[in-house]
């Protein structure tokens, strides 16, 4: 029995490692969307000067939101269709970096928006924006 069990685990595992790799990426572009449409409503808001009641959800969003980011990009991910730089994996001092960078610059737009003082806002928003920016050109594929 013990080796029918081993063999049925040793059957079912590569499938199953692929398919992990593959829900990581399809949760890791669920996430990414969620952070381009908060920064996008976050833009749009800002530029209009409309729903400007709705800019606190949207900040405090992206802040929660960028606190997953750093842990969507687990080994072995970046196998299958993804638009993931293997620099993402092979420099990872630098990319925490980037992500840090990311994390901090989402804290300091819900801080600004906070602080209801539009004269934080404007260089909080391009903060973020840079460091969703850095991120794409180093660790993202225009493909």
């Amino acid at each position: 029995m013990r080796k029918i069990m081993l063999l049925m685990a040793a059957l079912i595992s590569p499938p199953l490692a692929w398919a992990d790799a593959d829900a990581d990426i399809a949760y890791r572009e669920a996430v990414m969307k969620v952070v381009g449409g908060h920064m996008k409503a976050m833009s749009t808001i800002l530029k209009g000067q409309v729903h400007m009641a709705d800019l606190a959800y949207h900040a405090n969003s992206m802040r929660d939101v960028s606190l997953l980011a750093p842990q969507i990009f687990p080994a072995g991910s970046g196998e299958g269709k993804t638009a993931a730089l293997a620099a993402i994996w092979d420099e990872p001092a630098e990319f925490k970096a980037a992500m840090d960078r990311y994390v901090n610059a989402a804290a300091g737009m819900a801080d600004a928006v906070a602080s209801q003082d539009m004269g934080q806002v404007g260089p909080a928003i391009q903060a973020l924006g840079k460091s969703c920016k850095g991120c794409h050109d180093d660790y993202k594929s225009d493909d």
